[in-house]
């Protein structure tokens, strides 16, 4: 196992606990109301759905044909962002932030400051999968 996929999955069963653990949050604020706020809702998802992305991109860098280092490079990469982007999510929560468009808040900024990370370190992991097919 590479040293990118032990990252990968490090921080995808990481995630996976993060966003179950939502879940105590999430059920306790449905016992009470209709709706449970829409930023945990998000948090949660977005962390067990990072988590599956994660372990899976783990399986598909053993089909790259990337050096050692570009892999290593592109998980970490793709961690710190998600890290970034499920951070901001939180904040939205904790905050109480409405519209984090409107408001630009700091959860807003930490999904902005995220995205072009995702893009750089999937297309990492693309090109690699590609060339070694």
């Amino acid at each position: 196992m590479t040293t990118a996929q032990k990252i990968l999955i490090t921080y995808g069963v990481l995630s996976l606990g993060y966003g179950f653990l939502l879940g105590i949050p999430l059920s306790q604020a449905r016992m009470t109301a209709a709706a449970a706020p829409r930023h945990l809702v998000i948090v949660h998802l977005s962390a067990i759905m990072q988590g599956a992305v994660h372990l899976g991109v783990s399986v598909a860098l053993a089909l790259s044909a990337l050096t050692a280092s570009l892999e290593t490079t592109a998980a970490i990469l793709l961690v710190a962002v998600s890290a970034l982007f499920v951070a901001g999510g939180t904040l939205n929560w904790r905050q109480g932030v409405g519209d984090h468009f409107a408001e630009r808040s700091l959860g807003w900024r930490l999904f902005a400051a995220s995205s072009i990370g995702h893009l750089t370190g999937i297309a990492l992991v693309i090109v690699g999968v590609v060339i070694g097919l």
